[in-house]
């Protein structure tokens, strides 16, 4: 920095500076000059009394100055004057200019110059001399006080005396260095402290700065680098990587289902995860490698200099054996599993971006595949990710462009081999790619969160189109998890059948296990008040959980429905036909509806008769119809019931 920036960026504290060093310079001057006008002052004021003295005996004087040896008398004028003790030296001089007598210290140093002299002002004549000693065999400091004498036309001449000074010197020494030290130490203090705030304001600010450098590059949590400085630090890798004719891998983890047991964990447990999580990571990486903490759950690994395929293999098997060993939080053992996507450079890409992207796309892969597992970069996993998001961008369209249709499919009463009631299920036209699949946009809705006004849509048409139908069937609408965690669903359904007009025993709710595993409580809470409104509440896909039976015991629910793949296996299979042979005598024991899916041939329509199964639904008993088409069959089926087939053929 040049000077004049330097002056212009510190002036303030150059001129406190310069100030105080004026202060200083005075402080270490002015006692000295103090304590000389102090001296000075006790001289003249010496010798004044002295002349009183002389003045009140001039016979003394007289005889002094014309008698010889009449000057030894002089030496008790002196003490009455109380100089005695002082009195170092005098001599007495006649008008001539002549030393008529002298008493005292022979060895006075009056070579050297006074450090002050001065004429009294109140005597013609009178003048005094300042002079520093040696301060070994005499004083330190003594005054010469010249004393004219004038007694009349006859007596003239003059007096030299010598006064010891160094005690009062010594005094005012002691008084002004003291003033002195205080003034310097007040000096000091008011430059030191500012500029000891000022530094250490400075400190925290470059702390502060410090911090917040840090954390634009950090993880607060964990101490990892974020997605930023992640990204920083690969792309700088692949440039020294690119020079010496190496790979880079960069592995993407993820913590199967962490939000669940996120919300298991107290007290912040889903937090001292992750911690962990980072730490164990970081001891399995090497010094060159690059850990960072994308976001939530997610965390990455560049493995820098990889000579061979080889490498990331036995990294990624000692990153799995350090991430499955037990976790201790809050008194209580967690093991969790992970899941990996892994890109290579320069193979899967040549930018930091390119690879962390890949990377993230491999993970997605590894998690739509169950989770707990690791799936390497593919070029076609890219191509369906895409795919995955031009379904998400169409599908925030399709309902304002009333692209989906609901279709239902019938449920029969195998006793009277009769229908009684449908299913809705969803259906999405889509401009350019036809008829999608609900497998392929259901997933998508689930994510984004759309699931919730498209299941509100499907309700509410459902229920209209069910006001069509004899008054004996029921219709059916699954709902999602996301509609009971967002909003008050009970509301939403109250509103929808006054809305519609359908009566509330004539709509049946279908949910999944997957609803109550989580927030049990306050999911419980609003499935009894769906029931306090006449709906009916249905649990489909029984048996694909992990605890139902507990479920069934918390909540009395109107129907179960078998999951088809039971159905589908049970007439080759004995442990599937127990299965389905077993929920339907629980069905009985609970006085529940018991509903078998997936019926699409007569051996296993036959078997679910002799089994005691109430009702079935499948190809078997009809596909999936428009409302116009499903109405007209159900009114078809009301008016002429006694000339339906036995055994219904399949559409």
């Amino acid at each position: 920095m040049r000077p004049k920036e330097l002056l212009h960026k510190y002036w303030h504290w150059l001129g406190l500076t310069l100030f105080a060093m004026l202060i200083a310079l005075a402080a270490l001057i002015a006692p000295n000059r103090i304590s000389l006008l102090e001296l000075e002052r006790e001289a003249f004021a010496a010798e004044n009394q002295i002349r009183e003295k002389l003045l009140e005996d001039p016979q003394l004087v007289t005889h002094a100055l014309t008698v010889p040896g009449g000057a030894t008398q002089l030496t008790e004028l002196f003490n009455d004057a109380g100089f005695g003790q002082r009195l170092l030296r005098y001599e007495l001089y006649d008008s001539k200019g002549d030393l008529v007598f002298t008493r005292g210290l022979a060895n006075l140093r009056l070579n050297r110059p006074a450090i002050a002299a001065s004429i009294n002002p109140n005597r013609n004549g009178a003048t005094i001399g300042l002079y520093a000693g040696d301060g070994t065999n005499g004083p330190s400091h003594f005054a010469r006080l010249h004393v004219p004498i004038n007694l009349g036309s006859d007596v003239h001449g003059s007096l030299e005396i010598y006064l010891d000074q160094s005690k009062q010197a010594g005094v005012l020494t002691s008084y002004f260095g003291v003033i002195a030290l205080v003034i310097l130490a007040l000096v000091g203090a008011g430059i030191t402290i500012p500029l000891a705030l000022a530094w250490t304001r400075g400190r925290a600010q470059r702390r502060a700065r410090e911090e917040v450098l840090y954390l634009q590059s950090h993880d607060s949590l964990t101490g990892l680098a974020n997605r930023a400085k992640f990204t920083e630090r690969v792309g700088q890798a692949l440039e020294r990587i690119q020079d010496d004719d190496m790979h880079m891998a960069v592995i993407t983890v993820n913590i199967d289902r962490f939000k669940e047991l996120n919300e298991t964990l107290e007290h912040q447990g889903g937090d001292r995860v992750l911690h962990d999580i980072g730490t164990r990571i970081q001891h399995v990486a090497r010094d060159r490698d690059i850990v960072a903490r994308l976001g939530g759950d997610e965390f990455a690994i560049a493995l820098t200099d990889v000579a061979a395929l080889s490498d990331v293999m036995a990294f990624v098997h000692r990153l799995g054996s350090a991430l499955t060993r037990p976790f201790h939080v809050n008194n209580r053992e967690v093991v969790l599993t992970t899941s990996l996507g892994i890109a290579l450079a320069p193979a899967d890409g040549d930018t930091a971006d390119v690879l962390v992207r890949h990377s993230a796309i491999a993970l997605s892969r590894a998690k739509l595949d169950g989770g707990q597992r690791m799936c390497f970069y593919e070029e076609s996993m890219d191509k369906a990710v895409q795919q995955r998001h031009t379904i998400e961008q169409d599908l925030r369209h399709a309902l304002r462009r009333g692209e989906f249709d609901v279709v239902y499919q019938p449920q029969y009463d195998l006793k009277t081999e009769t229908p009684c009631g449908s299913e809705a299920l969803i259906r999405w036209h889509h401009p350019q790619h036809g008829i999608v699949a609900p497998g392929h946009f259901i997933s998508v809705a689930e994510e984004t969160g759309l699931i919730v006004p498209i299941g509100e849509w499907v309700l509410r048409q459902a229920c209209s189109d069910a006001t069509q139908w004899p008054e004996h069937l029921t219709v059916a609408v699954n709902l999602s998890p996301a509609q009971f965690h967002d909003g008050d669903i009970a509301e939403t359904v109250a509103d929808i059948l006054h809305e519609t007009g359908l009566a509330a025993n004539r709509l049946e709710l279908e949910i999944t296990e997957s609803l109550l595993i989580n927030d049990t409580e306050e999911v419980l809470a609003k499935l009894n008040r769906l029931r306090e409104l006449g709906v009916r509440i249905a649990m489909d896909d029984f048996g694909t959980g992990y605890s139902s039976l507990s479920y069934l015991a918390r909540f009395p629910f109107s129907k179960i429905k078998i999951d088809q793949q039971f159905v589908r296996n049970m007439t080759r299979d004995p442990a599937m036909r127990a299965i389905v042979k077993t929920i339907i005598a629980l069905g009985e024991s609970l006085r529940v509806t018991i509903t078998a899916e997936g019926v699409e041939t007569q051996e296993q329509a036959d078997m679910l008769r002799r089994l005691g199964c109430p009702q079935v639904q499948g190809f078997l008993y009809g596909r999936p119809e428009k409302a116009t088409v499903h109405a007209d069959k159900t009114m078809s089926d009301a008016v002429s019931m006694s000339q339906l087939p036995k055994r219904p053929s399949a559409a």
